[in-house]
């Protein structure tokens, strides 16, 4: 919560550098690899080809993730399947976490990134209503934005869009000849 406020009033300054998504999901996909095992979830990693290199601060980065990540476990099923995928377009890098779980309900929907906002089919057990929040906040922070498509009874896929540093930056940045 402490963090989210942080950056919320901004005060909680990002460590910008140069961040390999490659690295920091195959990172994260090892360590979800042991609660894959033992709630019998499938976890994939899909990622056609290497990401560029983004500027973000990599320990907020993977706290978006690791939210995402632990959401899309709490709300799944065994049986059920966890795809990470990453990709990109021209501006920006692209990834999505998408589980086949419990899905979220349409009334809900537009209120999940709110802070302390706790789904109408969420039991009491399952948090604070704080990390979809501080997904935002971060994402934002990055100069990025954050997604959600989602069908009762279907699953959710959370789409993270997060900038590229500009090519005509880093030409105009390169020294001459």
């Amino acid at each position: 919560f402490l963090a989210f406020a942080r950056l919320q009033t901004g005060m909680l300054k990002l460590n910008f550098q140069a961040t390999s998504l490659d690295k920091e999901l195959m990172q994260l996909f090892d360590a979800y690899q042991s609660k894959a095992m033992q709630t019998g979830i499938k976890l994939e990693l899909k990622n056609e080809k290497a990401l560029p290199l983004i500027q973000a601060d990599p320990d907020r980065i993977r706290r978006v993730f690791t939210n995402l990540l632990d959401n899309a476990f709490k709300f799944s099923s065994k049986g059920g399947t966890i795809t990470i995928s990453a990709g990109e377009t021209d501006t920006e890098v692209v990834i999505a976490v998408r589980d086949e779980g419990q899905g979220i309900d349409p009334e809900d929907i537009g209120f999940i990134f709110d802070i302390f906002h706790r789904g109408t089919r969420v039991d009491e057990k399952t948090g604070m209503g704080i990390g979809l929040a501080t997904v935002k906040a971060i994402v934002e922070g990055h100069g990025g934005k954050v997604r959600v498509r989602s069908k009762p009874g279907e699953g959710s896929t959370f789409t993270v869009f997060l900038p590229k540093p500009n090519p005509s930056i880093r030409e105009a940045r390169k020294p001459s000849a």
